[in-house]
This record gives structure tokens, sequence and C-alpha cells, in this order.
């Protein structure tokens, strides 16, 4: 376990609660599986993986990698575009990009952004790649919220912290699917349940 708590790494990305996932309206396809709410427990899977894996200074990154991931989805289907798309979109998108900048995210981020995005939904990553840290990192936390699909492989994570965590996805899911409403304070109604299962 890292040297900083889950509050601890939460504060680092310096931004409210309520800007912390994309709003309902960012999603090109009106999802339950791949909008808001999956967005929001990913990205508390996310937090909890650098707390486990003491990666902390990845924070800004991976927060900013998980909020773009799925805004560029169409449809619910394997597709192995969006990454990519989600990443294009973002030149289109200054308060986007604003608000990454605000919550500690920097113009030389982008490439390991860029590379953990579009790997996300095209292929695994690179051992060798310099940005494979927070790819595998993204990868981890987007698969345990699989367990809404009954899909999820524990020999597929990266991470054996991420294979601990696969109760905790289940019950996370179990507590708040349909029981909190998608909207702009989605997030800061999430994050007390999450961390009253953990």
């Amino acid at each position: 376990m890292g040297s900083m708590s889950l509050t601890d790494i939460r504060g680092i990305v310096t931004v409210a609660d309520a800007e912390m996932v994309p709003p309902p309206l960012l999603f090109l396809h009106g999802s339950t599986l791949h909008g808001q709410a999956h967005v929001a427990r990913v990205l508390v899977h996310a937090l909890r993986l650098l707390e486990a894996t003491g990666q902390e200074e990845l924070t800004p990154q991976l927060w900013a990698a998980v909020y773009l991931h799925d805004v560029a989805r169409r449809h619910d289907g394997v597709c192995r575009r969006h990454g990519r798309d989600a990443w294009i979109r973002l030149a289109g998108l200054p308060l986007v990009a604003e608000r990454l900048e605000r919550g500690g995210v920097a113009l030389v981020d982008y490439p390991a952004i860029e590379y953990a995005v579009t790997v996300h939904s095209d292929g695994e990553p690179v051992r060798s790649d310099p940005n494979y840290p927070l790819a595998a990192l993204l990868k981890d936390a987007d698969a345990l919220d699989r367990v809404r699909l009954g899909d999820l492989d524990p020999r597929r994570l990266r991470h054996p912290e991420a294979r601990a965590m696969i109760g905790f996805a289940q019950r996370l899911y179990d507590r708040t699917d349909g029981g909190l409403a998608v909207g702009p304070d989605y997030f800061a109604r999430l994050w007390p349940e999450a961390m009253a299962l953990i």
C-alpha cells in the first residue's frame, strides 16, 4: 500500500467533486452501461488502485484518462475506436481541457493520457512503453466495473491489487446501480457511498 491515504489521493485532483466526472450531456451516447455512473465507479477504482500500488504521482493523469475514456462512444457494443475518438474530441472541448488543467494536468502529460485512453479500447498496453503504468491502471480500473456485465475475468487484470478489489467492485455496483440518479453532483453522492464500503 502507498504512503498516502485514499482521501489524500482524491485531494490531488484540485477540482470539486461535481467536476470529477463528465456531465451526462458530454457523452455522445446516452448510455447506462458506459455513461456517467460507469465513469464515476471507474474513477473510484482508479483512486483505490493508485493508493494500493503507491503510484499517486499518476493521479492527475489517471483522473483525466478516466474522465475521457468513454465520452466518444456511439453505442454499447464492442468498439475499438472510441478511445482514440475520445482523445480527438478533447481538441474541440476547451472547457474540458480547462477543467483538466485546473485538476493538475499539464500539457506534458498529454502523450501518456492519449496512450492510455486510446489503448483502453484497442488492444493491450505494451510493457516496454513508458506510458504503460498509466494505461495498465486505466485498463484495470475500467475492467473492475465489468462486474456490471457479469464477465470480469480476474486473470486479465494486470495488478494483483486489482484482483483483491473485485468484491468491492461488486458491492459498489450493487449499492449504487439505479439507486443514485446521474446528474451534476453524481460523484459527490457516489464518493461517500464508496468510502462506506471500504
